[in-house]
């Protein structure tokens, strides 16, 4: 049987992709690898889903072209998105400029995409690996399963290597090399980062809102806010996430990468409150006193990379070693030396070089009816449905440009 289009990977963008095509009353065929539909959308968000967000603009997504999504996210945004899901019988939510499904159940938004590709009548083949693809003529040929489907037209749509077990291993790089499609740089990002230090083991645990700046080779490279998790290997959570493109990208280039933390960024007053906290408090330890400011894990591991004595009296402290402290409490470094894996990280950056691709169609500049959708190009988001709101866009802009076939 020849199909208008077979797209390969059946996560958001190629699910989006498929209910688009099928919409413009082409004959589609969505390939999974997986024993199910969208398995990657059902664990963002925390298995909220968060869809996309209110603040959009080109500073949302990286890449060697970071402009490049921008225009399209544009055409098909925010607003339509939520169109789209209403149309389809599904609320969305709005909660302090993060857009959810309004059930807050990821699960609804992957029922509400399988149930109107039934609707549709997609043809649907799940634990399907495809092995090879080929254009013989103006033919594709998709191989896998010891099948051969035939299409007039091929949406790769199989996601980048971030979390395997859920479907991502990765795979569609090769068969986009298979068209001779050049892949940049592929490394995880919005993943926590590995850092050196004893106080690793004290800080274990600690969340703490900071401002975050990152150095490569001691320059500037990235900045953000937000709660810091300390963990065992380092620091996590999502202002972490958010930085982590630019400090990894920075480690696979040899460069030496430290994060400075502000552990006080609302005291902007820190050394005049510390002097008349000292003139009330002067009874205690440096140790006690400090933990009327911080953390006492954070405290105790200043204290600790200081060589201060913590059960020095605070009233003993000589103001060299009590600007030291204030010094740390604002500039607390964290020596990077890695960063998780794939098996850890929500997004792939890097991928299907963009400038083999059109803009504003997504169809490949190298062979005509090849298209490349979602984190398997070289454009990944931001923390927050930026990724999401991508996945859907671009699976909406190919397939309408073969549903104007």
């Amino acid at each position: 049987m020849k199909y208008d289009v077979i797209i390969v990977g059946a996560g958001a963008s190629g699910m989006m992709a498929a209910i688009t095509a099928a919409g413009h009353h082409k004959k589609v065929l969505l390939l999974e690898r997986m024993d199910k539909l969208g398995k990657k959308i059902l664990a963002t968000g925390n298995g909220r889903c968060n869809l996309s967000n209110a603040y959009m603009d080109e500073n949302c997504y990286r890449g060697q072209r970071p402009s490049f999504a921008y225009p399209m996210i544009e055409e098909f945004g925010l607003e339509e998105l939520i169109q789209f899901f209403e149309s389809l019988g599904m609320l969305i939510t709005e909660q302090n400029g993060y857009y959810y499904p309004a059930s807050l159940q990821a699960a609804t938004v992957v029922d509400t995409l399988t149930q109107k590709l039934k609707h549709l009548h997609v043809d649907i083949l799940t634990d399907f690996e495809v092995i090879k693809a080929e254009k013989r003529k103006s033919t594709f040929y998709v191989y896998g399963n010891e099948k051969c489907f035939q299409a007039r037209n091929l949406i790769l749509a199989t996601g980048g290597c971030a979390q395997p077990n859920l479907g991502s291993n990765g795979s569609g790089y090769k068969l986009a090399k298979d068209f001779h499609h050049k892949i940049t740089d592929t490394f995880p990002s919005l993943v926590g980062l590995e850092a050196e230090g004893k106080y690793l083991k004290e800080t274990s645990g600690v969340r703490n809102v900071s401002d975050i700046s990152v150095y490569a080779n001691n320059e500037l490279i990235a900045k953000e806010h937000g709660e810091v998790q300390f963990t065992k290997y380092g620091i996590s959570g999502i202002p972490i996430f958010q930085i982590s493109h630019f400090a990894i990208e920075a480690l696979r280039r040899k460069k030496k990468v430290k994060v400075y933390l502000n552990l006080m960024p609302q005291m902007v007053t820190l050394e005049e409150t510390t002097e008349v906290f000292l003139k009330n408090c002067n009874y205690k330890t440096v140790e006690e006193f400090f933990q009327g400011f911080l953390n006492k894990k954070l405290v105790y591991a200043i204290l600790q990379r200081l060589k201060i004595d913590p059960r020095k009296p605070v009233a003993q402290i000589s103001k060299k070693d009590l600007k030291r402290i204030l010094d740390m409490i604002q500039n607390f470094e964290v020596q990077i030396k890695g960063y998780k894996g794939y098996d850890m990280a929500q997004v792939t950056a890097g991928g299907v070089s963009t400038k083999e691709i059109i803009q504003g169609t997504l169809e490949s500049k190298l062979l005509e009816g090849l298209y490349v959708v979602g984190e398997l190009l070289d454009v990944d988001g931001t923390c927050g449905g930026y990724n999401l709101q991508w996945a859907f866009t671009s699976g909406y802009i190919a397939a309408s440009q073969i549903g104007r076939q």
